[in-house]
């Protein structure tokens, strides 16, 4: 069960940790070095500081990236065994009900439609209703735009059914920094110099962790058939 999440997952760990690795190596200033050649001589240097601030800095666009990519997997999770399972509107769970409609008319929300583009949507979806086909849900609806943090994640679990992960405090943390990389707010060695190397392997650690939840949560509700009327 959740085989692509679970190996996906673990292969964005393991990136992670190799990252973390090599980042406790360079940390340690007073015995690394870099040893290189230049114009034919073998030149050693001590590791800059501003750049190991600029290596802990791009641990938040790292950790981020596994924590949207996990979540949204795991989502697409349940979408997939609804598909598998030919699951129609009435089989489905409230909250699933909801979500659907949701993403069945979330044109209609932008103000831009025309009564007949109104009376299509409202067409497609009684027909899908009424002939009890197999509901799909839009992968392509599923978009966080860099918001995904602990709170965040619970509001989903809230909205789809399944239980809701504890802890996580500090992906709050991540995601702001990881927003504040990405916008352009402030350079990596702005960021970097507000957190040691120690701090971060355990924002690294809680994340892991946090997401081994959400996992594990999300698998119980597809095995459970929880997406579906109790």
């Amino acid at each position: 069960m959740m085989n692509r999440t679970k190996d996906s997952f673990k292969k964005r760990k393991d990136e992670v940790e190799n990252y973390f690795y090599f980042l406790a190596i360079l940390n340690d200033d007073e015995n690394t070095r870099l040893k290189y050649k230049k114009d034919g001589n073998l030149v050693e240097d001590i590791i800059p500081a501003q750049f190991q601030k600029i290596l802990i800095a791009n641990s938040f666009l790292l950790l981020y990236n596994v924590i949207e990519a996990t979540v949204r997997s795991s989502i697409l999770e349940i979408y997939y065994a609804i598909k598998d399972n030919e699951i129609n509107f009435e089989q489905l769970s409230e909250n699933l009900k909801e979500i659907w409609i949701e993403q069945s008319t979330n044109n209609l929300k932008q103000g831009n439609f025309t009564s007949n583009t109104l009376h299509d949507c409202v067409l497609d979806i009684a027909e899908s209703i009424l002939t009890k086909e197999t509901i799909s849900f839009s992968e392509n609806k599923l978009d966080f735009s860099g918001n995904l943090d602990a709170q965040k994640i619970r509001t989903i679990a809230k909205q789809y059914g399944f239980k809701m992960p504890s802890n996580g405090r500090n992906l709050e943390t991540i995601k702001i920094k990881r927003n504040h990389l990405a916008h352009g707010d402030y350079t990596f060695s702005q960021i970097g110099k507000d957190f040691t190397e120690k701090e971060i392997k355990n924002f690294k650690d809680e994340t892991f962790q946090f997401l081994e939840d959400v996992i594990n949560k999300i698998e119980q509700f597809i095995i459970q058939e929880r997406y579906t009327q109790t």
